[in-house]
């Protein structure tokens, strides 16, 4: 799980017939200054184009190429003798989320439901709603007594949370556990890639009708700063009366980490409104 605090971009032309325009951004990173961040966007800038010269996929995301992750760092959750548990940062679109390299959080989002799938629901297949992917974690854990697992709901799904212990991103059982509950498995990829888990503590903007951010982190630029301070007021106004989830039930034992303790009394502080609308 890495965040910085320097960050500095280079321009790379590219073909607009491609691209949609002349040149792209790419962006380097570093906790040292300035200068560690601009000889790392040199860098990268230099590999784009060299990748880019051998049919580089336009669609891919650049910045994950940093080693970084591209969000402002909002607060730290730390245990007590100091070690970090967590890191909340705001990603693009404007919402908080938690990330964290020990406390296993996993989302299940609901797939659409179209005709070949309301057919089979028809013909007797199990509607694969809400239910049914909460059945499913309660099957699991029954299966893994050792677990102790809260399972939140979401707008468009499930949130469950390992409590009994913390664990690696890159554990083999974290994959397991996640191919089995049928976590996205993009999510997947990026728990790993990135050496974190990760969960959104505030509403999507466009679920509380607001539109997205016009810029993105870093903002250098006044008027951009002082827009987005413009745009943060609107949405948190708005989300004062939304919630990213809320508990449903809680699988196991119930034995809670101290640490994911910690990490769990954030999560519910941001993310639990118990008579808000889910957003």
């Amino acid at each position: 799980m890495k965040f910085a605090k320097y960050w500095q971009k280079v321009e790379v032309p590219v073909e607009k017939q491609l691209f949609g325009r002349d040149h792209v951004q790419v962006w380097g990173a570093s906790n040292e200054g300035d200068d560690a961040a601009l000889n790392q966007a040199k860098d990268r800038a230099d590999l784009f184009s060299r990748v880019f010269a051998d049919d580089f996929d336009k669609t891919s995301e650049y910045e994950y190429w940093t080693g970084y992750i591209k969000e402002e760092v909002i607060d730290r959750v730390e245990a007590p003798g100091g070690k970090e548990l967590a890191v909340i940062t705001r990603n693009s679109y404007g919402a908080l989320v938690l990330n964290s390299e020990s406390v296993m959080f996993g989302d299940i989002d609901l797939p659409e439901v179209g005709f070949i799938a309301k057919m089979m629901e028809y013909f007797g297949k199990p509607k694969k709603d809400k239910s049914y992917f909460l059945q499913q974690i309660e099957n699991y854990q029954k299966l893994h007594p050792e677990l102790s697992i809260y399972v939140y709901e979401t707008f468009a799904g499930l949130r469950f949370v390992v409590v009994n212990d913390t664990y690696s991103p890159t554990d083999k059982f974290v994959n397991e556990v996640f191919k089995a509950l049928h976590v996205d498995p993009l999510y997947m990829k990026l728990c790993e890639y990135q050496t974190c888990f990760r969960a959104r503590l505030t509403p999507k903007p466009w679920r509380i009708g607001m539109p997205r951010p016009e810029t993105r982190f870093p903002r250098s630029d006044i008027t951009a700063i002082a827009d987005f301070k413009l745009w943060l007021k609107r949405y948190d106004e708005s989300s004062e009366n939304k919630t990213a989830v809320k508990l449903l039930k809680k699988f196991g034992v119930h034995h809670i980490d101290p640490d994911v303790l910690k990490v769990l009394d954030v999560h519910d502080y941001y993310a639990c409104k118990p008579s808000a609308e889910l957003a």
